[in-house]
């Protein structure tokens, strides 16, 4: 398991290497007040994708592994209703979006309203391709796609801000560069993997729709949740205060990526396993999961609390200094990712329990966050944020308790840490050897 979520791993790590990039360059071309537009866009594009997403695109980890022999027709599924759903979300945001900038506080849907359209559209069929190629276990060509949709969009996007210092223009090389990546993708599916092909197609779209629906509205909300904080501070501070305290939110996500590919690789497993009802074989990968999560997890975050100041001033420059404490804030909220139940609900089909679980964090964050905020400002809407990520990781882990034979553990037995740096040590020794018998 560890050995294919390594790829994705490096994958991610390196596409976000190059995509950080971005920023840290826009952040020295744009003034204060552009830099909090350019992360408005991509605030609002994430909201719509979160509220519009319905999960489509993660059922292909519940199907997939199930009916490899239709696992093309799945795919065409996925790609359709994606196209289908954002087309219609945009168009009823577009319907609103007087109403939707008061609500939020998001000028550029006025002004760049279709570029985030076609942005929001390529970003999510590109995400189709790299998660269908992680469902069907070809974790090398996952790899390849993550890190060519970064590399391409960031060059295109690069080469608009260098030669025009535009926002438009900007917002055009990113649309180009989606628009790339997805035809290359398109294109290495078909010709590499073979990967339309099935003995049927438009087949079990409800199935995907109905698995998506409750998976999608639970992220829908869960998302929404974690978003709630930056939109509190957009709504409530300046654009010049948003810009500082979107700087801090841009993390180095290691964590995040990790817990990604492991998930990418573990859904599978864990559909398999239950399945075939072996609960004991449940519990040990998840104890085997949780040492690795946590042989990861704690180490990484107390890395970058104790280097948070020079790494921040290093990438925003000195001038968004304000952003330290908040980026070593955001960091308690990282913890809840080393506990991952959906893993087991997902492959359990009790989706429901997300969506339950979510409703409750969605509930008690508007209090939380006013209540923070009052008491210290920005600091105190971020520590109330990720204070909440943490409780409700634990409330749907003890959900999750209830419902199956065994007890999965909140942390792991010292022996699954042990077994993680054994065997990562073990591998990295063999890699040297194999490199210096070259």
């Amino acid at each position: 398991m560890l050995s294919s979520s390594m790829y994705l791993f490096a994958s991610k790590v390196i596409g976000y290497g190059v995509r950080i990039l971005v920023p840290i360059a826009l952040v020295r071309i744009l003034s204060k007040e552009d830099f909090g537009a350019y992360n408005q866009f991509f605030l609002l594009e994430v909201l719509v994708q979160t509220i519009f997403q319905m999960g489509v695109v993660q059922s292909l980890f519940y199907f997939v592994p199930r009916d490899r022999d239709n696992a093309g027709g799945y795919l065409v599924n996925s790609l359709g209703l994606n196209t289908v759903i954002y087309t219609s979300a945009y168009a009823l945001v577009w319907c609103f979006r007087g109403q939707v900038a008061r609500l939020l506080g998001i000028g550029v849907i006025f002004d760049y309203f279709w570029y985030i359209f076609f942005y929001a559209l390529l970003v999510m069929l590109n995400i189709c391709l790299e998660s269908y190629c992680a469902a069907r276990r070809e974790i090398r060509a996952a790899s390849f796609l993550t890190i060519q949709r970064e590399v391409v969009a960031a060059v295109a996007t690069f080469g608009a801000a260098i030669a025009y210092r535009s926002l438009d223009k900007i917002f055009l090389g990113l649309v180009i560069g989606r628009a790339l990546s997805l035809a290359i993708g398109l294109a290495y599916v078909h010709v590499r993997l073979n990967g339309f092909a099935s003995r049927r197609y438009f087949f079990s779209v409800w199935e995907q729709i109905r698995y998506g629906l409750v998976l999608g509205v639970g992220g829908t909300v869960g998302t929404v949740a974690m978003r709630l904080h930056e939109i509190a501070v957009n709504r409530n501070y300046d654009i010049e205060t948003y810009a500082v305290y979107a700087a801090g939110l841009k993390q180095i996500p290691v964590l995040q990526f990790f817990s990604q590919s492991i998930a990418a690789v573990a859904l599978g497993q864990f559909a398999m396993l239950v399945k075939n009802d072996d609960w004991s074989g449940v519990r040990q990968f998840w104890d085997r999961i949780l040492g690795t999560m946590y042989g990861v997890g704690l180490p990484v975050i107390l890395l970058f609390v104790a280097v948070a100041d020079p790494l921040v001033r290093l990438m925003f420059t000195s001038e968004y200094a304000g952003a330290v404490a908040i980026f070593r804030l955001n960091l308690l909220g990282t913890l809840s990712l080393v506990l991952n139940s959906t893993l087991v609900l997902r492959a359990m089909d009790r989706n429901d329990v997300t969506l339950k679980v979510n409703i409750g964090m969605f509930v008690l964050l508007f209090p939380a966050l006013y209540a923070g905020m009052k008491l210290a400002g920005l600091e105190g809407i971020i520590a109330a944020h990720g204070l909440l990520l943490l409780v409700n990781r634990i409330a749907a882990q003890a959900y999750l308790n209830r419902l199956v034979p065994v007890h999965l553990g909140y942390v792991p037995s010292p022996q699954s840490v042990r077994a993680f740096y054994v065997g990562g040590w073990r591998r990295a020794v063999a890699w040297a050897g194999r490199r210096r018998s070259r």
